[in-house]
């Protein structure tokens, strides 16, 4: 099959005749004087007040002057950021690599080796069992 080489020459030609006229066009809109601006009264203040947060503590870790790890607490939640480590020899920015990573989210915590007091059990007063069922007769 052939293929006519006047359609791409006709596009090409019609693209460089067009460009001067539009940069004409464009250079013109931006030469007028900006319409009169009125000025607008303050209005009142919002009655929405934000209050920063209470007890909010951030821990960092840093390891060389980097930081790491960042551990942040909040209220009643509590989740660390580590840094994002490749796999294998993965470069930061290579294709292997992946630049985030979720934040971990404390569940539970266990305390594996620490010593408690032994709980007391304060005695219940002692009730008189029922008798115990007679066997039945065959």
């Amino acid at each position: 099959m052939r293929t006519s080489k006047f359609w791409p020459c006709f596009i090409l030609c019609v693209a460089a005749n067009a460009t001067p006229l539009l940069a004409q066009a464009q250079s013109e809109t931006i030469s007028q004087a900006p319409p009169n601006l009125e000025r607008l009264e303050e209005g009142s203040a919002p009655a929405i007040t934000i209050r920063p947060q209470q007890g909010s503590t951030t821990t960092d870790k840093r390891e060389q002057g980097v930081v790491t790890e960042v551990q942040v607490q909040s209220g009643g939640s509590n989740y660390r950021v580590k840094q994002s480590a490749g796999p294998g020899n993965a470069a930061p920015g290579d294709a292997q690599s992946n630049a985030v990573r979720a934040p971990q989210w404390l569940v539970k915590e266990f305390d594996w080796g620490g010593k408690k007091e032994p709980k007391t059990v304060e005695a219940l007063p002692m009730q008189e069992a029922p008798p115990p069922p007679l066997p039945a007769a065959k």
